[in-house]
């Protein structure tokens, strides 16, 4: 994968600046301790508010989050997860409530929901697709291997297009006529 310079750059300095957490003999707590002992402490002190693997930006008029989705699939050695990132506006996820109950109160970022949010001016992505690589490939972290460099490769991602996104919707979202 190709990186713009300004993104490797911004990527070294969060690596840096991230504490270390030992290598895990196992990919799925290599992945939990990068989570909670790297990217975690950085997204909150941002300004994000943490549920689960679920990070919320916070807004009145908009549900905004940020969530790590790891595949059931994954093997002791590797494990391959999405960074999802959803913004939907508060009004519109109530009129799609009245019309499914069944529905939660809040969208959690890290499930798939058949809404359209685009059509009401709302945003569903993976972070891969945010930085404009082209690629499908999910993430992916492995047994016995510092995850640092992937941590502040998420973050840098996060920091130069998600954040921009959510910071930058109208307080005032525009609903489907």
């Amino acid at each position: 994968m190709s990186v713009p310079f300004a993104e490797r750059s911004r990527s070294r300095r969060l690596r840096a600046e991230l504490p270390k957490v030992e290598a895990e003999p196992t990919a799925r707590r290599a992945y939990r301790a990068m989570l909670d002992g790297q990217i975690a402490p950085v997204l909150e002190s941002w300004g994000l508010t943490r549920e689960d693997d679920a990070f919320a930006y916070p807004s009145s008029v908009w549900h905004l989050g940020v969530g790590f989705a790891p595949l059931a699939w994954g093997t002791v050695g590797s494990l391959r997860f999405d960074v999802h990132v959803l913004a939907v506006p508060r009004e519109a996820w109530a009129q799609w409530r009245e019309a499914e109950p069944a529905l939660p109160d809040a969208p959690d970022p890290t499930i798939y929901w058949p809404q359209d949010v685009a059509a009401v001016g709302g945003l569903r992505a993976r972070l891969r697709e945010m930085l404009g690589d082209g690629t499908d490939v999910k993430w992916a972290v492995r047994a016995d291997e510092d995850p640092t460099r992937l941590a502040a490769e998420i973050l840098a991602g996060v920091q130069r297009h998600v954040l921009p996104a959510f910071a930058g919707r109208s307080e005032v979202p525009r609903l489907a006529s």
